[in-house]
């Protein structure tokens, strides 16, 4: 019991961890972050001839369907899709309510008629049948899909 005291600890300088320890560089974390979203190996060598150019989420769909056959390249459309999620607490079904409000609302279609709902299954959706099966929903994601040739429909 009597040996309980003797704790003495050597303090001193931080010394390395390790490769464990050690921060990235920029481009190291770029080179990383780009290969995660590509789905590839990784840039372990600089002989690669890795132009950065490629860096991009999907960037390796994007290759592999550039690369398919040269027939296919008629039927290819381009669209951007924007994404967001939207958390429903505290008003969340009022939230709801006021964002349907605003997709229905006048001057949405090409034609200035009011914006319609649709579903997977049909060309036009019930409104209040979406509200009751959200009612319980802590999140909503909500997606904007917009074609890249949208002004030439129809």
């Amino acid at each position: 019991m009597a040996h309980d005291d003797e704790f003495l600890p050597r303090l001193g300088r931080q010394r390395s961890r390790g490769k464990a320890g050690r921060a990235k560089s920029a481009l190291g974390a770029i080179l990383a972050a780009a290969t995660l979203a590509r789905g590839g190996a990784s840039f372990s060598s600089r002989k690669s001839g890795f132009a950065c150019s490629r860096i991009g989420r999907g960037s390796g769909v994007g290759q592999v369907l550039a690369s398919r056959d040269r027939f296919a390249a008629f039927r290819a459309r381009r669209v951007i899709v924007k994404a967001r999620i939207v958390k429903l607490a505290g008003t969340g079904l009022a939230a709801a309510k006021a964002h349907l409000r605003y997709v229905e609302r006048d001057g949405t279609s090409r034609d200035g008629e009011r914006g319609t709902l649709y579903g997977a299954e049909a060309d036009k959706a019930d409104r209040d049948s979406f509200l009751e099966r959200a009612e319980g929903d802590r999140h909503q994601f909500r997606f904007i899909v917009s074609p890249e040739d949208g002004g030439e429909y129809e």
